[in-house]
């Protein structure tokens, strides 16, 4: 089941508009049986960001070097991977229970579909500051304050997306992007803390 270049097109169109607060942007995902599960695929549009990532963890290892390859540590590559795949997994994961737990479960298709698609956008906006450091572009204090404010745009659309497909008020759109976001950085630690 591999996702279409129309479908990415529609999706990421889609999520631009959730971006400027358009909720007629939702009429772009494929809200379907089909679509939700299609909607895990995109992972594979953020293979650059994993490519960043693990070569961020190296540098961050001080493995990083101009004659080694990138995946030549198997352990390493497998830990980051999982932390890649989690980042993606945790939040629809953890929303089953709260659909459930607040008669939500009609809204969780498109609470996931839409979430996976904003994901997979964020993972590659947040690897441009990682890469532009990796580079030597940006400076750490320059790469910070650019991921930061892409964090923050993301995390708008993020609440703006949940109060549009589950349809709930702010208060517990932005405790379900909170959720989200401490998830993320449990994910986060835990890999830290396997690489060490």
């Amino acid at each position: 089941m591999i996702v279409t270049a129309d479908e990415v097109n529609r999706s990421f169109r889609g999520t631009l508009d959730l971006l400027h607060s358009r909720a007629e942007g939702l009429k772009s995902f494929d809200m379907s049986e089909r679509g939700f599960w299609r909607s895990f695929t995109a992972i594979w549009l953020t293979l650059p960001a994993y490519v960043v990532s693990l070569a961020f963890e190296r540098l961050r290892l001080g493995l990083l070097q101009p004659d080694r390859s990138l995946l030549d540590n198997v352990w390493i590559d497998l830990v980051v991977a999982l932390g890649h795949v989690a980042s993606f997994m945790v939040l629809p994961l953890a929303m089953i229970w709260i659909a459930r737990r607040f008669n939500l479960t009609k809204a969780y298709v498109p609470f996931v579909i839409v979430t996976n698609w904003i994901t997979a956008m964020g993972l590659l906006v947040l690897s441009v500051p990682a890469m532009l450091l990796l580079l030597g572009w940006a400076t750490p204090a320059l790469a910070s304050v650019f991921s930061l404010a892409f964090a923050v745009i993301i995390v708008r659309m993020q609440w703006f997306a949940t109060k549009a497909t589950l349809g709930l008020s702010n208060l517990p759109a932005i405790g379900i992007v909170l959720l989200g976001i401490v998830l993320n950085s449990c994910v986060g630690s835990i890999t830290r803390s396997l690489l060490g």
